[in-house]
């Protein structure tokens, strides 16, 4: 008998089924605790779980799925990036991730012709500054998309200064955008360390067990790929977690049309099924502050997980996140520890992350001093600052928060999964923690505490009401802005005693992630849809992983160039002049060569079996453009 393992790892929990291939039904499903010091170790354990005795060599396939890049990205992690642009200049209002920018004359026209010469003795004085001081490179190019030459020739200077990683715009995505593309190149070469070192540990974990089944990852669009192309672009499994959630929501739910919600740890995702399939973003979606290129499920995703740290601002009003941290109920506080949290009225703490390493060749001196501070010790956060501040370290707050974003430390605090054990609907840990935890916060608003656990809780699932609602008016206007915004903040407050509004969704709510069945029933009824309590709804993502498929869809896009009687054929990674006169002929053309690049990228990505979709834009003002997806199931090879 034939078996597939799906895993899922996320920031949390890391989730694990056994999949009966021939029967197409799930025989084991686990989730235990991610192991962040050694991911192997929580893979493992997983692993072992749910096979059982089976025969390692039964297990066939195995497919991987994690929400740590997007993690990663909301919570700020990673080292400055050494950004080139080629023939643009950002203006004053672009962001970027934290990088280093450099501009390098050398540009395309539209039609991927050259305008101007590449300067390459540019590249290579930036390359040779800055190699030292960033984690990896990232170049994006004026039109780079219609014509990579520039784009790959800075590569080789790149790769000859240095070894550190390296990405190009149009590796990453074939649409025009040259801001979008620069800040999805950066955010890549930031995620490569994260993922990579989750990938290996994962094929650690499969041949220590003797399982020699190849490893698949779970991308953006919910769709596999091989973990050695996923390790070059790790910025295309940036929602790879939810997306598995989709697909594993589907499947389980066997239901065509759907919002699928999935509450993580670090993140709160949604996801619209119509007709059975996840919709997909027309253009690149956004993670956390970012806009991106990322061909991806079109996903509306968070910082509002259940272990999304809460506060209370300056005037008192309550915070759910984007910071996270290990929720006190899973802790491991002492009593001594628990004993003096009246005595600073704070009930968040400080420890180092275990297994990390300690490179702090990215700190100042006086960061390192406070890191040292911290001790081997779990530490009070206000007696931290406390001492900070008597050692003359009076920025201790931004030296913890850079800390945390280079994932050197991370806090303890009140968290909703927290509240769920106050109020005794999820009591998996300790319930005297988040007690104190909660009685701390319930004092400066004046409340009771179980009252005020209550009251959190309801606002917690009234924010992810309105992120249900934000995702449908983001997909008719997507330009919205929220933040600031006089008649959202009208609708939220359900307008005034002359006049009610409402949100009414027209689909049901399904629900997957660990606390689905205690947070999302509410939400449902704030939004007067019906909840589905699916079967094995807390290890949905790993479901998805298990249960998808590995397909690329291409465009191709074709250019009439009258003056010469040719045709453009811009395919993602490369362009080609075809001598035709007749534009049908061009676009058949166009279908041939985009069916073969489909088919290649398919079979790179581990896929066989291939079924081939092809659709046309009609021709049209000098242009068409053809669309093919191919379709295969993952290879046993």
């Amino acid at each position: 008998m034939d078996y597939a393992v799906g895993v899922d790892a996320g920031d949390t929990f890391t989730d694990a089924v056994l999949f009966d291939q021939e029967e197409e039904r799930i025989e084991e499903v686990t989730k235990v605790r991610t192991t962040h010091d050694d991911l192997s170790r929580g893979i493992f354990e997983a692993i072992d779980e749910v096979i059982g005795k089976i025969d390692p060599d039964n297990v066939i396939q195995v497919s991987l799925s994690s929400t740590l890049a997007t993690n990663s990205i909301v919570e700020g992690r990673g080292g400055p990036v050494g950004l080139l642009t080629l023939g643009w200049k950002p203006s004053e209002n672009q962001e970027f991730p934290r990088s280093r920018r450099g501009y390098v004359p050398g540009r395309f026209n539209p039609r991927g012709e050259e305008l101007e010469p590449l300067d390459e003795e540019r590249a290579a004085t930036l390359v040779e500054e800055w190699k030292d001081q960033v984690v990896g490179f990232a170049v994006s190019g004026y039109f780079g998309v219609r014509n990579p030459t520039h784009e790959n020739r800075v590569r080789k200077i790149i790769e000859e200064k240095t070894s550190r990683p390296i990405i190009t715009g149009h590796d990453l995505s074939p649409q025009l955008g040259f801001y979008e593309r620069a800040v999805t190149a950066v955010l890549n070469v930031k995620v490569v360390p994260i993922i990579n070192s989750f990938i290996d540990s994962a094929k650690s974990a499969l041949r220590e067990r003797g399982i020699h089944a190849p490893l698949l990852v779970v991308k953006s669009d919910g769709t596999l790929a091989k973990s050695g192309e996923v390790k070059k672009k790790p910025i295309e499994t940036v929602f790879s977690g939810p997306a598995a959630s989709a697909i594993g929501a589907r499947w389980l739910s066997n239901k065509d049309d759907g919002v699928v919600i999935d509450i993580g740890g670090t993140t709160v995702d949604v996801a619209v099924l119509r007709n059975g399939l996840p919709t997909l973003a027309n253009s690149g979606v956004s993670v956390g502050k970012w806009r991106t290129k990322v061909r991806s499920m079109d996903l509306r995703s968070n910082g509002l997980g259940g272990d999304s740290q809460i506060e209370l601002d300056k005037e008192g009003n309550l915070v759910f996140g984007p910071r996270t941290a290990m929720p006190l109920a899973f802790g491991d506080l002492s009593e001594e520890l628990l004993d003096k949290v009246d005595l600073y009225e704070d009930a968040s703490f400080v420890e180092k992350r275990k297994g990390v390493g300690e490179d702090l060749s990215q700190l100042t001196d006086s960061e390192v001093k406070f890191y040292k501070l911290i001790g081997d010790e779990m530490m009070n956060r206000s007696r931290l600052m406390d001492i900070a501040r008597e050692e003359g370290l009076i920025r201790g707050n931004y030296y913890l928060r850079k800390l945390e974003r280079l994932g050197l430390v991370r806090r303890v605090a009140l968290t909703p999964t927290d509240l769920l054990h106050v109020i005794g609907e999820y009591t998996a840990g300790s319930r005297e923690a988040p007690r104190i935890g909660t009685d701390v916060l319930a004092r400066e608003r004046g409340q009771e505490p179980a009252r005020f656990a209550s009251q959190v809780k309801e606002s917690f699932e009234k924010e992810i009401s309105y992120e249900v609602v934000k995702k449908f008016i983001l997909e008719e206007k997507p330009g919205c802005e929220f933040e600031g915004n006089s008649l959202w903040y009208y609708c939220k407050d359900e307008g005034t005693k002359g006049m009610s509004v409402k949100f009414e969704l027209d689909y049901p709510v399904i629900g997957v992630g660990a606390p689905a069945g205690v947070f999302l029933p509410r939400v449902a009824e704030n939004l007067g849809a019906d909840f589905l309590e699916v079967e094995n709804f807390e290890v949905g993502n790993a479901v998805g992983a298990v249960t998808g498929r590995v397909s690329r869809r291409i465009d191709v896009l074709v250019v009439e160039k009258p003056e010469t009687e040719e045709f453009l054929v811009f395919l993602p990674d490369n362009r080609k002049t075809i001598e035709v006169e007749d534009e049908e002929v061009a676009m058949d053309e166009a279908v041939r060569l985009g069916k073969r690049s489909a088919s290649n990228l398919v079979r790179e990505s581990g896929g066989e079996d291939i079924n081939l979709h092809v659709s046309k834009d009609p021709f049209n003002h000098g242009r068409g453009k053809v669309h093919v997806t191919a379709v295969g199931t993952p290879s046993l090879n």
